[in-house]
């Protein structure tokens, strides 16, 4: 089979028809005289020496603007010369040469074009044949001028036909291209109308969104993509009409519900040319699902960080005012001793008939014992109380503390849950502690729901694997609780007022109380957490306001020793 014509020869034999027709048609030319023999012979021996020079250079330089512009211009120099030489130049040929110029440069389409040229040659020849210029002997330098006219016609229809299909080559190779891009980019693109109404989207999004093939999505709404979502619709159509109405780019993020991700939208302009006015919307959207779960992690670890600083804070704060409320208590019991002497002997010599005398005793005999239970409380904050930790049945200890405070319980209304089971759950800690941790607990959790119109208390226990890294919680030796290990948890939930945001970093520290100034000295959580870190366990608290509170106790399922100096 032989091989296609490259676009260098193609160019060569068009111009070599050229220069022989115009070659015969100048030597041939009734109008040619003498005076311009030589001239018409060098001028074909040099359009001769062009298509010499064309011989010699590479096909690759074919394909360059150029270059074939170049052709272009020499040759539309070269012809008109040829004619003028030839001595037609007032001619009619003359104004057929510029008439056909001027239809090539208007075509598309070379087949159009020679239908064109033939039909107009044909007039020709015929304006020819009925001036008598066909019959004679001057008639075949007149019949030659209609395949110079064809084969001009030819030569420029060539090159600009050539020219418009690399610029359709390059059209639809940029095209291409663009969708190659488009198709293998990573994120969700699709163009739509001011109506919300998709135009295009790439596979991406169209597999996203489970359709098979982008026609299938094509003509449909925003909203189908978001289940008939209205809020999300709205919202988006009200983002592409803002672009539409300001003509700028517009950036926000949104979340999935369907699909569980996060993305962040660019919504940009597509512009018309001609007036700059926004005709179409291009919506590029991506995945930052892993950016927002990084940065939700990062703002845990920073909230665990504040915590565990405010923890260890406080428990600095608690062994120094520990010390300082020791030494503070024992120079209050001295005299309160000397008051507790005066008032029984105020009591013994005094008459007994004397009511107020008696009322105002037993005020000072109830504020004395009130400084006094202060002041065992204080002791007992600031003293390393001897304990041995020991394998405690959890359940049974549990239930003992629920019935120490049942009258409590009863008398406040409280309808309370048990969510623990009757198997053998043990701990690692030692009785009496927490029981007092419980109870304290407990107690709390009955005066926090006196205002509540529902009154639940709940108690839960439960094992649990240690999956997070928190306070005293990781991979260091000093932490109480080892990742991967497990440990049980004890939580005592209430449906009360709540705990305000503002005072929970302050509900462990010494003296901190919300309650009126005659039912609380402050200390019940203070103590607990001190005992907690006794026995190798933490106290964790969760709260809303007027709607309840859930501490989270968390101890050892097996005795366990670590470095706990000074603690």
């Amino acid at each position: 089979m032989a091989e296609p014509l490259t676009r260098k020869k193609t160019v060569f034999l068009i111009r070599l028809a050229v220069i022989v027709i115009t070659s015969y048609f100048i030597i041939l030319s009734p109008s040619t005289g003498k005076q311009w023999g030589n001239y018409g012979y060098i001028f074909i021996a040099a359009y001769l020496l062009t298509n010499l020079i064309v011989a010699y250079i590479p096909d690759r330089y074919f394909y360059d603007d150029k270059i074939f512009y170049g052709f272009i211009l020499s040759d539309s120099i070269l012809l008109p010369a040829g004619i003028y030489v030839s001595g037609y130049i007032g001619s009619e040929l003359y104004l057929m040469f510029f008439f056909i110029i001027s239809l090539t440069t208007m075509s598309s389409n070379f087949g159009y074009l020679m239908i064109n040229t033939l039909f107009y040659s044909f007039v020709y020849g015929w304006l020819l044949y009925q001036r008598g210029l066909l019959t004679g002997p001057d008639a075949i330098s007149y019949l030659i001028q209609i395949p110079f006219i064809i084969i001009i016609a030819v030569f420029y229809g060539f090159l600009i036909t050539t020219r418009l299909k690399d610029k359709d080559i390059r059209i639809i190779e940029a095209r291409e291209r663009y969708e190659k891009i488009v198709q293998a980019t990573d994120v969700l693109m699709c163009i739509v109308d001011y109506d919300g109404k998709f135009l295009f989207a790439n596979q991406k999004l169209v597999k996203f969104y489970g359709y098979q093939d982008e026609n299938n999505l094509l003509g449909l709404t925003i909203s189908k993509l978001y289940n008939e979502d209205e809020a999300e619709t709205e919202k988006t159509l009200n983002y592409v009409r803002s672009v539409y109405k300001n003509n700028e780019t517009v950036h926000y993020e949104s979340y999935d519900k369907n699909h569980g991700k996060w993305f962040a939208h660019t919504l940009s302009p597509i512009r018309d040319p001609s007036t700059s006015d926004v005709f179409e919307v291009c919506i590029i959207s991506k995945d930052i699902t892993d950016i927002m779960e990084k940065e939700q992690k990062l703002n845990e670890t920073v909230e665990l960080l504040r915590r565990t600083r405010d923890q260890l804070i406080q428990k600095d704060k608690m062994a120094a005012l520990g010390r300082m409320a020791s030494s503070i208590a024992h120079e209050i019991r001295n005299p309160l001793e000397i008051i507790y002497m005066g008032v029984d002997d105020l009591e013994n010599n005094l008459p007994p008939d004397n009511q107020q005398i008696q009322d105002s005793i037993e005020k000072i005999i109830k504020a004395a014992d009130r400084a006094d239970n202060i002041i065992k409380n204080v002791l007992s904050f600031a003293r390393q109380s001897s304990y041995k930790i020991t394998r405690i049945p959890l359940y049974p200890l549990l239930n003992n503390v629920l019935a120490l405070a049942e009258k409590t319980i009863q008398k406040n209304g409280i309808i309370v849950q048990r969510n623990y089971g009757n198997d053998s759950l043990e701990v690692a800690g030692d009785n009496n502690m927490l029981e007092q941790v419980f109870l304290n607990l407990v107690n709390n959790a009955i005066d926090a729901m006196k205002e509540s119109k529902e009154k639940k208390l709940t108690v839960r226990a439960y094992k649990q694997l240690v999956t997070d890294i928190g306070y005293k919680t990781g991979p260091l030796p000093d932490d109480f609780f080892s990742i991967g290990h497990e440990m049980i948890v004890v939580e005592i939930s209430d449906t009360g007022k709540g705990i305000a945001k503002e005072d929970m970093t302050k509900i462990f520290e010494p003296f901190f109380t919300t309650k009126p100034a005659n039912e609380g000295t402050g200390l019940g959580l203070s103590i607990a957490h001190m005992i907690m870190d006794r026995l190798i366990g933490t106290i964790d608290v969760e709260s809303t306001e007027n709607k309840g509170t859930t501490f989270f106790v968390k101890l050892q399922p097996k005795i366990k020793t670590t470095n706990t100096a000074g603690v």
